[in-house]
């Protein structure tokens, strides 16, 4: 007779779990258990279900490839533009009088934007025709478009990039001076630790925030895509063809096996259930004992899966992340900030900077992950706030609300060029590149080393090397080539993004086409202050917004064309002062004057911090630098009515008489 194995049961100690956490983990084993029992795998098919499954794919004649989503939402865009007979029979010359047409009739600067255009057009015909377009035609099109399309000026401006002095000024610049009103001063942290994460991995913004187009509401998604496969000629679609096996009762409903069947070429494959945007389940949190000090300091690890190109070809990647000694550079502390506002620590004793920095790893552990809440995982960490200034819990912040702050805050720290998220991808590759191997760097930057991607798009177009004095063999300048090489060096301080002086828009002139616009609009009225009612009411307020909209857009032009006059011409200015003998205006650096006083702390410690502080100070600071952040999660700046710029008025005079092609309209004779 077997004798039946007995464990002896182990004392769990001073490092077990406690004693309340097995009656957790049962109810845990028993709901995945439970889980498991349902499965969501189809049944397999059996032989008649084979049988009858070939018979259906007899009508198929082509299977329409599986696009990225914004690939789709641009197909059915271009869609709008033809109709779907017309490219299914589409020749090469109407294929090259219709890119004639977009680059005649819309506004295309760049010479990629061209491309991109042709090869949607190519895939758009490949799933309406059912056929790919042939090489020669394509080809030809190729041609047609180098010769009487693309444009001579590419890459006028060239693609600036940027280092860590550059990041510094803007970080400042973000915390201590900037003036605009935020809807909560969280943004103002979701800003800075975006600016952080993209220098350090050269990450696309779309892995941190919402940058999903809306689908088109017009139907053309569903005309498109939604039937898998293109029918063969004179052959019924699957449906059809199972009706006419039937005997040609269409009325008669299917059964179950046969719609199973009709749904096998239409299967989708099934999302993660969250946004796209960086959520706390990508984010690693832990406590290390540094090998070197034996401190037990906190690193991070952010797993970047939602690339571009992820949908057809995902390649996840890990990028580690370690305190700084200067805090104004630790995207660490940031998100601990973060997580510390949203409550997501699981362990219930982590509510404040000192409790997670002072955690220490217990026994034979070198590392102490900081696990999660079950409920926040799959909440994305940067996330947008409501009209009210309320955060939302659960939609991620928008692409628009960043590249928008960014810009204006790049413009108001003194560059030349508006910065946008592609900058800080090219300053790190440009980082990367030199340093580390070029397999690192590739595999850094997403790119297929076969295919030389960074050195036919991210390569710095200046070259980092003192050629001229090494061929004179000479000593080489690398510190003054470092500087020729990012885009700090047109900056002044002293430029913000709207300098028009007070004189220039009270001489300005006014635009013909809007004082004309004025005049039909004062005509329509017939000196009628009231609006409401009147019979030319829909006409007066459609002037009304074109008037507005093109004084927008005017004013937006003339800011725009005076800080390139103001960044061209000062150096001459300058020249001629100094000919004139006049005495030099000495730049002082603005004080920091903030109305919050967690903002102003912040400010100073983040700005102001000390070169020769010691790792306790710095460790003690760190905590404070936390907890004022935490606080400042809560704080929503007013508008100051000191800092509210009027803008002079142009005079505008407008003739009290009615234009020719409105008199008829309106006399009553």
């Amino acid at each position: 007779m077997a004798s039946r194995r007995c464990t002896a049961a182990r004392r769990p100690g001073a490092n077990g779990p406690p004693d309340n956490n097995h009656a957790d983990f049962l109810n845990l084993v028993a709901q995945r258990e439970a889980d498991g029992r349902v499965s969501n795998r189809p049944l397999p098919l059996s032989v008649e279900e084979h049988a009858a499954h070939r018979k259906r794919l007899e009508s198929v004649r082509f299977i329409k490839p599986k696009f990225a989503d914004e690939t789709e939402i641009n197909m059915s865009g271009m869609l709008g533009k033809g109709k779907p007979a017309t490219i299914k029979n589409l020749t090469c010359e109407l294929t090259m009088d219709f890119f004639l047409f977009v680059c005649g009739n819309y506004n295309v600067k760049s010479w990629g934007t061209s491309h991109v255009y042709i090869r949607q057009f190519q895939q758009l015909y490949t799933t309406i025709a059912g056929r790919y377009v042939d090489r020669n035609d394509a080809k030809e099109v190729y041609k047609y478009w180098s010769h009487a399309l693309a444009s001579a000026n590419q890459n006028v401006n060239g693609k600036p990039v940027v280092g860590a002095d550059e990041v510094r000024v803007l970080l400042t610049f973000n915390i201590a001076y900037d003036t605009s009103i935020f809807p909560g001063e969280r943004h103002r942290l979701n800003q800075a630790c975006c600016y952080l994460i993209l220098s350090y991995t050269g990450a696309r913004i779309a892995e941190l925030v919402h940058n999903q187009r809306q689908r088109p509401q017009d139907g053309s998604m569903e005309e498109l895509f939604g039937l898998k496969v293109v029918p063969s000629e004179g052959r019924q679609t699957i449906s059809e063809s199972a009706d006419k096996d039937e005997g040609g009762e269409s009325e008669v409903a299917q059964d179950e096996e046969s719609l199973r069947l009709d749904e096998i070429p239409c299967t989708q494959t099934t999302g993660r259930g969250r946004p796209k945007a960086l959520c706390y389940e990508d984010i690693s949190m832990m406590i290390v004992e540094h090998p070197v000090t034996r401190r037990a300091i906190p690193v991070m690890s952010i797993k970047f899966v939602h690339h571009k190109g992820s949908d057809n070809k995902p390649k996840p990647t890990i990028f580690s992340f370690t305190p700084t000694r200067e805090l104004i550079f630790c995207p660490v502390s940031i998100m601990i900030a973060l997580a510390l506002h949203d409550q997501a620590f699981d362990a219930p004793s982590l509510t404040n900077a000192t409790r997670v920095l002072g955690t220490k790893n217990w026994g034979s552990t070198k590392c102490t992950p900081l696990r999660w809440k079950e409920d926040v995982k799959k909440i994305p960490v940067f996330r947008r706030f409501g009209r009210g200034g309320d955060l939302s819990k659960t939609e991620d912040m928008l692409h628009s609300k960043f590249r928008d702050d960014l810009g204006r805050q790049s413009l108001d720290a003194g560059f030349e060029q508006r910065w946008t998220a592609k900058i800080f991808r090219r300053g790190a590759s440009d980082a990367a590149n030199g340093n580390a191997p070029d397999v690192v760097r590739d595999q850094m930057m997403r790119h297929d080393s076969k295919f030389a991607t960074f050195h036919g798009a991210y390569l710095n177009e200046r070259v980092q090397f003192d050629l001229q004095n090494t061929f004179l063999e000479e000593e080489t300048e690398d510190q003054l080539y470092r500087l020729f090489a990012h885009v700090s060096l047109a900056r002044d301080p002293r430029a913000k993004r709207d300098m028009v002086p007070a004189e220039v828009w009270a001489n300005l002139p006014p635009d013909p086409e809007i004082v004309e616009l004025q005049q039909e609009r004062t005509a329509l009225k017939q000196w009628s202050y009231q609006i409401r009612g009147h019979k030319y009411e829909v006409k007066i307020r459609q002037l009304t917004e074109t008037i507005r909209t093109m004084r927008v857009g005017r004013e937006a032009k003339i800011v725009d064309q005076y800080r390139k006059h103001y960044f061209y011409n000062r150096p001459t200015w300058n020249i001629e002062r100094q000919a004139r003998d006049e005495e030099e205006e000495e730049y002082v650096e603005p004080a920091i004057d903030l109305e919050i006083p967690d903002r102003a702390r912040l400010a100073e410690i983040l700005c102001k911090q000390p070169k020769d502080l010691s790792e306790t100070e710095v460790h003690q600071l760190r905590i404070e630098a936390i907890n004022t952040m935490v606080a400042l999660c809560d704080r929503r700046e007013t508008i100051k009515r000191e800092r509210l710029r009027t803008r002079p008025q142009m005079n505008i005079s407008i003739k009290q008489e009615t234009p020719k092609h409105l008199s008829k309209m309106i006399s009553p004779y």
